[in-house]
């Protein structure tokens, strides 16, 4: 039960890394490169954070010592974890059916709000998880 636990944290511990690698590089794109940029960013991060929540339970490949560093932030026990990665496996789903949902004629605009709506309910559930302390609830009201 214990591995079963190590690895569900990891799995939390990996889509936090990833979340704060999109942030970083959010962050180091300027506007002249626009919402495309950002968009395919995005989706690239969002692709992983679906692989992982998916496939959580056949982690093994990650450096024991750093995991643990991470997972000791986790302020919630075995079942809440499991809890905040089926929602982030369940927030990447919705934001699949909503993009399939969209014609071309939608443009990359809605898609790209759509993943940025996404993105921050898995910041906030990591958030709430003690993994993510840049969460700002505020985020989407400047889009």
């Amino acid at each position: 039960m214990a591995n079963y636990d190590k690895k569900i944290s990891k799995a939390l511990v990996e889509i936090a890394k990833t979340v704060e690698k999109l942030d970083g590089t959010l962050e180091k794109l300027d506007s002249a490169e626009g919402k495309v940029k950002q968009f395919f960013e995005q989706e690239i991060a969002i692709h992983e954070i679906k692989k992982i929540a998916r496939e959580y339970d056949k982690i093994d490949k990650y450096e024991e010592k750093e995991a643990e560093e991470w997972a000791h932030k986790i302020t919630v026990d075995i079942e809440g974890q499991e809890k905040a990665l089926d929602n982030i496996a369940k927030e990447a789903e919705k934001l699949d059916e909503v993009l399939s949902g969209m014609s071309d004629d939608d443009g990359k605009i809605k898609s790209f709000i759509a993943q940025k709506k996404a993105a921050h309910q898995i910041k906030k559930i990591l958030h709430n998880c003690g993994l993510y302390e840049d969460y700002v609830e505020d985020e989407l009201e400047n889009l």
